[in-house]
């Protein structure tokens, strides 16, 4: 049951299979195994939306809560998915968590990585696949290896029980065939740029430290040779922010393919990251410290800091506050933006006249951190951290 103080919110009824209630189960694998505060997974019996958005198109049956506390980290993470434009960025919402009149701690519920056409991952139902680089891939019933990187692969869709032996197949010889294109140069075949590009850049503008691991996913919309393998989602944000003048490990080090791609006499791979890198320095940064200065000051910001001495007493850790993290996480970002900005243009790009950066102070932007083009706009944006309202097509503003 979700509650707003004396609200319910959401009522999932008495439980009753394939008809009403839910179940709760603890998930993860080193945040479930080390933490004694641990995540959950909630399936309900019958599909439903626990945000409450009025539209059917989010009802589901699968959904996370995450163990956040008061860090910011993973709506962080999420914004930075959303900037870089990956296809799907989850909703969420903190939560208090009382599980038989016991408090369990601030969390997050967020929607799960999953296979849903309207409001999540969308792939075709018959021959779609999500899989994900597994580092956990011996806890499953069924995986595959690729055979020239050694690469562990489980399904997120089908479900493993579900998986035939054809499209089993199917996918590992696309797996193969796309390592044996990285060593001629022919990967364009075979991946799509735009969204291995922009993942990467996401983990870049992140630090991300854990980002080789499992929580890594990818999909094939379809099984036609005009379907190419995607990046999805941005996923698990316990690992960033950690260094601020490091590139993340998938950068540099051979978890997955990125190296090689980015080292690969074909530099197609670089040219697309080079583009849009130029893209989103303009406004990136900018929109993250609007979005950390607006939580600030939002009304979930003033819940959760009523909530810390509940969090702080049920988990016996007084070490942290949210504001404590918001003012840790801006000066991240700062140091962050400066070295960034002085490496990035060190990637080889076919063109050499390609430039990474670009001076953006004058740039404008609306308030929810996206760039914006003045003659077409009407609203509120800011330029050169300054407010002003355009008030009519003729272009009347004032401050």
């Amino acid at each position: 049951m979700l509650t707003h103080y004396n609200d319910t919110l959401f009522d999932s009824g008495e439980y009753q299979k394939d008809k009403s209630g839910m179940t709760l189960k603890i998930r993860g694998n080193t945040s479930a195994y080390y933490s004694s505060k641990k995540p959950y997974k909630l399936k309900l019996e019958k599909k439903n939306d626990l945000f409450g958005r009025g539209d059917s198109s989010f009802y589901d049956k699968n959904w996370v809560l995450l163990d956040c506390g008061l860090s910011l980290r993973t709506i962080l993470g999420n914004k930075v998915n959303q900037l870089v434009g990956m296809e799907w960025t989850p909703a969420t919402k903190h939560v208090n968590l009382i599980i038989n009149n016991d408090y369990r701690g601030i969390y997050l519920l967020t929607e799960q990585v999953k296979r849903n056409a309207d409001c999540r991952i969308n792939i075709n139902k018959e021959t779609g696949y999500i899989i994900e680089r597994d580092a956990y891939w011996w806890s499953e019933n069924l995986y595959f290896t690729t055979e020239k990187y050694n690469i562990e692969y489980t399904f997120k869709y089908p479900d493993s029980e579900d998986v035939t032996e054809e499209q089993l197949t199917y996918i590992s010889d696309y797996l193969k065939r796309f390592e044996e294109s990285i060593s001629n140069g022919t990967y364009t075949d075979y991946i799509d740029l735009n969204s291995w590009a922009s993942w990467l850049i996401g983990h870049d503008i992140l630090g991300s430290w854990d980002s080789g691991g499992s929580n890594l996913f990818l999909k094939k919309k379809d099984n036609t040779n005009e379907s190419l393998l995607e990046m999805t989602t941005l996923w698990d944000f316990d690992g960033i922010m950690r260094y601020y003048d490091k590139w993340p490990r998938i950068h540099t080090d051979n978890f997955f393919y990125y190296p090689q791609l980015i080292n690969n006499q074909n530099m197609a791979f670089n040219d697309v990251y080079a583009e849009r890198w130029k893209d989103l320095s303009a406004y990136v940064f900018d929109s993250l410290f609007i979005f950390l200065n607006q939580f600030e000051k939002s009304e979930t910001a003033e819940a959760l800091r009523r909530s810390e001495s509940y969090e702080h007493n049920r988990w016996n850790y007084f070490d942290d506050s949210l504001d404590m993290n918001i003012e840790e996480d801006r000066q991240w970002l700062v140091n962050r933006q400066s070295w960034i900005n002085e490496v990035i243009g060190q990637l080889p790009t076919s063109n050499i006249k390609t430039h990474f950066t670009r001076d953006n102070s004058n740039h404008p932007f609306n308030l929810m951190g996206q760039p914006i083009n003045i003659s077409t706009f009407l609203g509120i944006y800011i330029k050169n951290g300054k407010k002003y309202i355009i008030h009519n097509k003729e272009g009347l503003l004032s401050k």
